[in-house]
């Protein structure tokens, strides 16, 4: 290993190390929500005038018998209007059956065993951006079928594993459709922007359209990244350093059964008829999905109803692509995909249980009102404000991804100090929200926190025995700062036409 990739193993070892140390989330919540009863016991009694209403509130202390009874009977109703857990449970039941019968796997390789050899390279990347809404499972497919399917053009293999490593991590939340990150970032969107304004609301669809032109922007930035400067980096490939080991698991990956076919065409003929029958009930002006009094699609019941939607979709899509596989074959096997499906998320919702309360105890004493209005005050006057802001808030959690790996966890913790305080200097919940969803994504592919990292440097090791943590960082890092810089200039360029970032939601307030 040369000096170079030893010195970046070794930073990024220290990283690791410190990231480590760190308490587990959940832990982190508590000692937050200790910290607020603490705050907010020393600054008892401050005023601040509220933005929205103009009326003079003062911040309350939790370590007193009124704030310690509030405690005590607000625990049960915090948790369970946590908006992200509901939302997000609900709409694992449908794409948890669609995973567990197969249909998201099965479709992640059709696209990319079917690909033109001249869009390989794209194919790969954006199969990995879309694949996110498979969750796990698109870790250990996009990648491996990267490589094999570079390996069988007699290119790089371990460039077609960063290809589709860069796509899934890196461009983590991008999609062309409204996927588990929009529903989970918009309840915590909501409820934190809700200490400002009581009466707004954050719909999953707020960054929509920006994220439907990330997906595509990322997917070319990848090719290049992957064709100008991985692949020549990486030279010819030499089979002579190829492992020993046994690849034909991973070369199953690129075999379609004919019952998998069958499945997909099945799905395919019920994803047209369910598209048909939503768009007869919002695209005629007295469809029964838009707003019965102004005659919209934003705001609608289309809108505020998408969660539901989709889980009719996914659930259609599954069971229909179940019944030709035959993956599903009674109704026995439809139950038991759903729960099974829900066994992996048992952390979340204890996640979900501390991060409603340090939420609510933010909110309850008015110091997330405090903070806001403070600092809103302190950034006009030091004049640190628009797009400057914005691209050192997108930096700054870049670098948070480091230390915290759960992008939930970190929104958590960063949503009730960030939202309201940007909503005070003009930008609106949707914007600050798109600018997290960035940071939140581009270091995933060389941060020592991301679990799948040792499963991609197996990968890497099944086509080259040589490579390791440095092989694996050193190739990922130019994918990291080209997604970085790209998807910034993207939310810049946004910013400055002024375009909606998804339906009725715009940059600013």
């Amino acid at each position: 290993m040369s000096k170079k990739n030893e010195q970046k193993k070794g930073l990024l070892s220290s990283l690791e190390r410190v990231g480590n140390k760190l308490p587990h989330p959940i832990y982190i919540f508590m000692i937050m929500a200790l910290i607020v009863v603490i705050v907010s016991a020393l600054v008892a009694g401050t005023t601040v005038v509220h933005p929205g209403t103009g009326n003079e509130e003062v911040v309350k202390s939790l370590a007193t018998r009124e704030g310690l009874i509030w405690i005590l009977d607000n625990v049960v109703k915090n948790f369970t209007k946590f908006p992200p857990l509901g939302m997000v449970l609900v709409m694992m039941i449908g794409l948890g059956l669609a995973e567990e019968a197969g249909l998201l796997r099965t479709m992640l390789r059709k696209v990319i065993v079917g690909a033109p050899k001249t869009l390989v390279t794209f194919i790969v990347v954006f199969s990995g951006i879309m694949g996110n809404i498979a969750g796990s499972a698109t870790f250990v497919v996009i990648p491996p079928l990267g490589g094999l399917i570079f390996k069988t053009l007699k290119r790089h293999p371990i460039a077609g594993i960063a290809a589709g490593f860069s796509g899934v991590a890196a461009g983590l939340s991008a999609n062309l459709i409204i996927t588990p990150t929009d529903i989970l970032s918009a309840g915590i969107t909501e409820k934190a922007a809700q200490i400002i304004n009581p009466a707004i609301t954050v719909h999953p669809a707020v960054n929509w359209f920006f994220m439907i032109a990330s997906t595509v922007v990322l997917s070319l930035v990848g090719v290049f990244v992957t064709e100008r400067i991985v692949e020549p980096r990486l030279g010819k490939y030499d089979t002579q350093h190829a492992s020993d080991t046994d690849i034909g698991d991973e070369e199953g990956l690129m075999m379609i059964t004919e019952y998998e076919r069958k499945g997909l065409k099945f799905a395919g003929i019920v994803t047209i008829f369910y598209f048909i029958l939503m768009a007869l009930m919002v695209v005629p002006n007295n469809g029964i999905l838009r707003d019965p009094v102004l005659g919209t699609i934003v705001p609608s019941p289309f809108i505020s109803s998408m969660i539901p939607i989709l889980l009719v979709w996914f659930m259609l899509a599954a069971l229909a692509y179940g019944i030709g596989a035959k993956t599903i074959k009674n109704s026995n096997d439809v139950i038991k995909y759903m729960t099974d499906s829900m066994k992996s998320f048992a952390g979340f919702i204890v996640l979900c249980f501390f991060a409603a309360q340090f939420v609510e105890f933010f909110a309850y004493t008015n110091l997330g009102l405090l903070l806001a209005v403070k600092g809103a005050a302190f950034l006009n006057t030091s004049g640190f404000v628009g797009i400057p802001l914005v691209i050192a808030f997108i930096i700054f959690v870049s670098l948070i991804n480091f230390l915290i790996g759960s992008s939930s966890a970190k929104w958590a913790l960063l949503a009730p100090i960030f939202v309201p305080m940007f909503m005070e200097v003009g930008f609106s919940p949707a914007y600050t929200q798109a600018a997290y969803r960035i940071a939140d994504s581009v270091t995933n592919c060389i941060s020592p926190l991301e679990p799948f990292l040792p499963f991609i440097i197996i990968c890497a090791q099944r086509f080259d025995k040589r490579s390791g943590l440095g092989t694996v960082i050193s190739t990922m890092i130019p994918y990291a700062l080209v997604y970085l810089v790209s998807w910034t200039l993207l939310l810049v360029i946004w910013s400055l036409l002024n375009l909606p970032l998804g339906p009725g939601a715009f940059m600013n307030l």
